[in-house]
């Protein structure tokens, strides 16, 4: 995105803000409501979808010198990343080559060497086995060399380390998340996450289906009643600019400082500075982009009816360089984001609890509601082409 390309934008804000409308699609849609309650299709989901795409589990920021590590559970089980002595950022599967005991147990550190608690083969932050307690005497065959922590290949791309695991090789990776992210590197460019740190992570598990807490993402017409008491007031209601971009989804979602931009001063002003921007990176990705930070909300499927959502706050500076100022400023941000999608995930869950009790058979997405249509319609293609 380049400068021409925001003030395109804030036209579009300033048009539907003059007739008082919003991006609207063709015709209304309606909505299954199986997608949201059937277990079978949740497991063809994660088999077409969250097993197969490139998925960001950590921000570089978390990993910022060699020999750091990181242990993530994910659809593949629990990851240890690590960045090397070359720098390079590896996954494996934290999976002992000996009797399969759990090497690393800590979610965080900054090590050397990584030693199974069971019977203390180690492996280096490269994934080598480098040494066998007894080795001559109890394993005289065996070749280290090919008794490595089990990679999973991934790829380190805008800030992100993205696991790929149906790649077969880190070139593999570094392709598919690079033809993942196409239609949106201009947007990643422009946010340029990579130059943001890690303020603090926030985790709960919702119960209710994945999708329905992306869907809550994709438009504003639920500001004004359900954010009432929080944001809501400080935002346009049912007004903003969708953009799809294949997989992936753009909302741009302007304040009531909208109001005080004129034709003269467009050229001088930024659209961080009087909107909010949503991007939704499938599958289980979100950036919430505000005027100078990002919130980045991982969306992870656990059953049917449950999904974790872990909110990161991704800040200008390093944690421990703000001033007591600073962090206390942050904090507070942190905890408004929070609050204020507590109120979308709380929803979440009593449609969820809707759903199940089989009142609907489908949900109704209006003209305003075009990107969730638009959303499901992506998932649909994924497992028609997963089962092709």
């Amino acid at each position: 995105m380049n400068r021409s390309d925001e003030r395109q934008l804030l036209k579009q804000c300033l048009s539907l803000l003059e007739e008082k409308s919003t991006t609207l699609s063709p015709e209304s849609h309606t909505s299954p409501t199986t997608r949201y309650t059937d277990p079978a299709r949740f497991e063809q989901e994660l088999k077409a979808i969250h097993q197969r795409l490139p998925i960001a589990y950590l921000h570089s920021s978390e990993l910022p010198e060699p020999h750091h590590f990181r242990t993530i559970e994910t659809h593949v089980g629990s990851v240890l990343f690590t960045r090397g002595e070359d720098g390079q950022v590896r996954a494996f599967h934290n999976v002992c080559r000996h009797r399969g005991t759990r090497v690393e147990s800590r979610s965080s550190g900054c090590t050397k060497a990584f030693s199974c608690p069971y019977h203390a083969w180690r492996y280096s932050t490269e994934g080598e086995l480098v040494s066998v307690p007894f080795e001559q005497t109890c394993f005289p065959e065996l070749n280290k060399g090919e008794h490595g922590l089990a990679t999973i290949p991934c790829a380190e791309a805008h800030g992100f380390i993205w696991l790929c695991p149906l790649a077969d090789s880190q070139e593999a990776a570094e392709q598919q998340v690079a033809q993942h992210l196409e239609a949106v590197s201009g947007d990643l460019a422009w946010l340029a996450p990579g130059q943001l740190h890690v303020f603090e992570q926030h985790r709960q598990r919702w119960r209710c289906n994945w999708k329905i807490l992306q869907e809550g993402g994709l438009e504003t017409y639920h500001f004004k009643f359900a954010h009432k008491n929080s944001i809501g007031p400080y935002f346009l209601s049912n007004t903003c600019v969708t953009n799809q971009f294949g997989a992936h989804f753009r909302v741009v979602m302007p304040t009531e400082r909208l109001k005080e931009v004129t034709e003269a001063s467009l050229a001088d002003t930024r659209l961080r500075d009087i909107t909010h921007i949503v991007y939704g990176l499938a599958p289980q990705t979100t950036f919430l982009v505000q005027k100078a930070h990002i919130d980045w909300i991982q969306m992870i499927p656990v059953s049917v009816d449950e999904t974790d959502v872990i909110i990161t706050s991704l800040i200008p500076t390093p944690r421990e360089e703000l001033s007591a100022e600073e962090f206390t400023h942050w904090k507070r941000n942190q905890s408004i984001s929070i609050a204020t999608l507590d109120e979308d995930f709380e929803l979440g869950q009593s449609i969820q609890a809707g759903l199940n009790s089989g009142a609907n058979q489908s949900l109704t997405f209006g003209r305003n509601e075009g990107a969730l249509a638009a959303y499901n319609r992506w998932v649909e293609d994924q497992l028609h082409a997963f089962s092709d």
